[in-house]
């Protein structure tokens, strides 16, 4: 009992603090890690062990994943296809925001969040600064839609690398069956956005077919956004070939870490003479923290205390799907909306493992409910998900403010209908 008390407080702790934002959520993770060996629950044998709590599996990925788009962002891949959809829009505001939306859930199903978003952002606030319109609908939508884009893959959000690579589940898995659920998810989302923000849209008085002609003159055309040809077409077809062995790994008995791995040393060797300074640029700081997070929930995972939480909850469903699969969603979604989500799903696998075990309930079932609480809850507050924070992050540097109760009286909502649509789909599937 007393080790439980000691992983849960070092857990709870280090969500508080990182909540905070005063210390850098790198140190923390590293402090909790600490303190997990320092008192002896967990020990040097677990964390080398294949099935200890830190997932290698996922980790592996994530570096290949964090590689590869890194680089495709350099070159200015991502920029080219944004402007591609401005002048396939026409610059008309609507349908700017109906495709912006679109393309952040397009780009975040294959490419991680933040990446995705730091470049929508940036677009955004350029070309609303030009359509005389204010940036929040858009961003906002844009946020909303890339959490919920990222969840319909195995590689789009990492709690679904996390929960999937933990539960040995392909690729092909949450294309099948989280896929529709996001497809839903997003259409409810959108509607939802586009009836809140309408009025506000509306207002933009800029003549679309004059603006275009100016641009022609007073812009770039999207071609001059890619900085190194040669490079952006290799580093794409590396990335559609990472993403075919993902789709097939069951299959060929490979590993999602060895595919991300050599998706990684693929891209690195095609750089060339650019491989040192493209590696100074990779998201380092993201990796060591999910190292130390698995470290710290494999604490409770060590100690017995996620299998007394999967107990309280076969208890309280009284072993019905319907209301396990309910209180999975809405656990995952409520702390997600205030904690990152990344931690949420690393502490959500060993209880679904437990739960499922000890009751017989479809594990599938309870897996598709976590990353459905955990990717879509995480929009609800501005630090659901490190994409948000990033987004609005650059939002406030650029000049443009939004605060909690303004982005979060737009999101809570959005986010339950979401929730609530992808929940009664979940139930009629598996608890009817």
């Amino acid at each position: 009992m007393y080790e439980k008390i000691l992983a849960v407080s070092i857990l709870v702790l280090c969500l508080i603090v990182i909540a905070s934002g005063k210390i850098e959520r790198i140190l923390v993770a590293m402090m909790g890690a600490m303190a997990v060996f320092a008192l002896g629950i967990l020990s040097a044998e677990d964390i080398v062990d294949p099935h200890g709590p830190v997932h290698w599996e996922a980790l592996g990925l994530i570096f290949g994943m964090f590689v590869m788009i890194h680089v495709l962002r350099e070159v200015g891949f991502f920029r080219w296809i944004s402007l591609k959809v401005m002048i396939l829009a026409r610059f008309n505001v609507i349908r700017l925001f109906f495709l912006f939306s679109i393309l952040s859930a397009l780009l975040a199903a294959f490419m991680d969040s933040i990446t995705v978003l730091i470049f929508m952002v940036s677009l955004t606030l350029e070309i609303t600064r030009i359509l005389r319109i204010s940036p929040i609908p858009f961003i906002i939508s844009e946020i909303t839609s890339a959490n919920i884009g990222g969840s319909a893959t195995m590689v789009g959000d990492p709690p679904n690398i996390v929960i999937g690579t933990a539960l040995q589940y392909s690729f092909n898995d949450f294309v099948v069956n989280i896929g529709p659920l996001a497809v839903l998810a997003f259409c409810v989302n959108i509607i939802f956005m586009y009836l809140y923000y309408r009025g506000t849209l509306a207002k933009s008085k800029v003549n679309s077919l004059e603006f275009i002609k100016v641009y022609k003159y007073l812009r770039p055309p999207p071609e001059t956004a890619i900085k190194d040809m040669r490079l952006m077409k290799i580093t794409l077809l590396i990335f559609i070939f990472s993403m075919s062995l993902l789709v097939v790994h069951n299959l060929l008995g490979i590993s999602v870490a060895f595919i991300g791995i050599m998706g990684a040393i693929l891209t690195m060797l095609a750089c060339g003479g650019k491989f040192p300074e493209m590696m100074e640029k990779i998201d380092w700081k993201t990796i060591i923290f999910f190292s130390g997070l698995f470290i710290i929930v494999g604490g409770l995972e060590k100690t017995g205390v996620t299998a007394d939480i999967a107990s309280a909850i076969q208890g309280a469903s009284g072993g019905n799907m319907l209301l396990a699969i309910t209180l999975i969603i809405w656990t995952a979604a409520v702390f997600s909306a205030f904690i990152d989500n990344v931690p949420m799903a690393a502490t959500m696998v060993p209880i679904i493992r437990n739960l499922s075990e000890s009751s017989g309930m479809d594990q599938g079932a309870l897996a598709w409910a976590s990353c459905i609480g955990c990717d879509i809850g995480g929009n609800a507050s501005p630090i659901g998900a490190s994409g948000n924070i990033v987004a609005i992050s650059q939002m406030e540097k650029s000049g443009v403010k939004i605060s909690w109760r303004e982005y979060c009286r737009v999101a809570i909502p959005a986010t339950v209908i979401a929730l609530l649509a992808c929940n009664i789909a979940l139930v009629l599937r598996y608890a009817l």
